[in-house]
This record gives C-alpha cells, structure tokens and sequence, in this order.
C-alpha cells in the first residue's frame, strides 16, 4: 500500500473518530493509531497531506513585472496560498481546495488586470514604445493597490500557518526569489503623466470582485464576477 493511500485511509478513521456514536468513535481511532504505528505516520505526515499544489492556466513570461507577482500575491492572500513560478506557469499551494480555488481565481483576475491595461493604452499619450510600458506599469500598480485595498484578506490559523510553512521547507526548500522585469523612465517618473496613469489604474481596480468561495468548484464559478 502506497503512502497516499494509507494517509487517506487514517484520515477517513480519524473523521469517524468523531462520530456521535462513541463505540464507532473508539474503533476508528484505534485503528488509526494502529495504522500509524504500523506505517510510521505522524500527525506532522497527516497535517502536509492536506496541502495540495495547482497551476494556473494562464502561461507568463519568464521574467515578470512587480504588479504580475503582486496580483499573485494579492490571490494568495485573499484565499489562504502562498504561490511560486515553475518555468511560465503560475502555482498555487494550500490547504484543502484552496490551491485550486486560487489557480483559477489568478486566470480570472490576471484576465481583468490585462484587459483593463489594454484598454489604458489604447488612450495612453505617450508614443515612445518604453514610456507606454512604463506607464501601463504604473496603471496597473495603482490597479492593485486599489484591489488589494477592498478585497478581504483570507486569515489563516496559526496551526495552518505552521503546516504551510513545513510544506514549503519540505517540498521547496531550494526556492529562491525572482528578479523582476520593470519599465524604468526618468523622463516620466514622477511627472503628471505617471501620476494620472496611477490614478486611472486605482479607479479601474475598484471593479474586481473577489470572494472566498471555499466550498468547492461551484463557488469558483463566482470569483471575478462584476456587479
């Protein structure tokens, strides 16, 4: 019996260890301690279990711009993730189904966030193919100040913060940080130009709308909607 298949099974007695009917609740942990006895299992093996990884389906860049983390970052924090880049992909990983949940809330929001600085630089002013990236940077880094600012922050417990935190020395503990790719402009910096580009961005990123939706798939389907 492989490892996955004997934590599932000590985690469906440990469920019915908590079952009303206290002689099925004795046998069930019973068993479990002896299957964890028999297979070396610890609770430490049975907490990781339950945290599951996910990709994005959306392909990035290699290198990314801050404001493509910070909306990463920003669905990790409002759904319980941490995330990382493996190659172009985006993934997400947390307890439960909350890997899942974040993969496709990231398609969703990273969605709106492109759509939206598209439509900045079909009004953008500047002709300079440099100062119109440096620009639509800025939008969208006013985007997601403004988001994060009325999105709710997903508040994880201390046990779960420790069982994240095991997970990621465990599985990644060879992570490094990522350089990030940013338009730079002296010209621009600072001036009435990047300001407006900021303000535009905070006023557009007033539209998303995220949502915990953490009971299963049905509830993804909500993530992203606009009222």
């Amino acid at each position: 019996m492989d490892k996955e298949k004997i934590l599932d099974k000590i985690k469906k007695c440990l469920a019915l260890s908590k079952s009303a009917n206290e002689h099925e609740a004795a046998q069930a942990l019973k068993q479990a301690q002896a299957l964890m006895g028999k297979y070396e299992v610890n609770a430490v093996d049975i907490a990781l279990s339950e945290v599951s990884e996910q990709k994005a389906d959306r392909k990035m860049a290699f290198k990314l711009a801050n404001w493509q983390w910070s909306v990463a970052t920003m669905i990790s924090d409002v759904f319980g993730c941490q995330s990382y880049k493996r190659g172009k992909t985006m993934m997400f990983y947390g307890i439960g189904n909350r890997a899942e949940i974040s993969a496709y809330a990231f398609d969703v929001v990273y969605r709106q966030i492109s759509a939206e600085r598209r439509k900045f630089l079909k009004t953008c002013r500047a002709r300079k193919q440099a100062y119109r990236t440096y620009l639509a940077d800025q939008f969208c880094n006013g985007w997601i100040m403004s988001a994060w600012e009325i999105v709710k922050k997903f508040e994880m417990s201390d046990e779960e913060k420790a069982v994240m935190d095991r997970y990621a020395k465990k599985e990644h503990s060879d992570m490094v940080e990522a350089k990030t790719r940013d338009a730079k402009s002296s010209i621009l910096q600072g001036s009435t130009m990047e300001y407006e580009a900021l303000a535009q961005g905070m006023e557009s990123g007033k539209k998303v709308q995220l949502h915990h939706a953490m009971n299963g798939t049905d509830g993804v389907k909500q993530i992203g909607e606009q009222k």
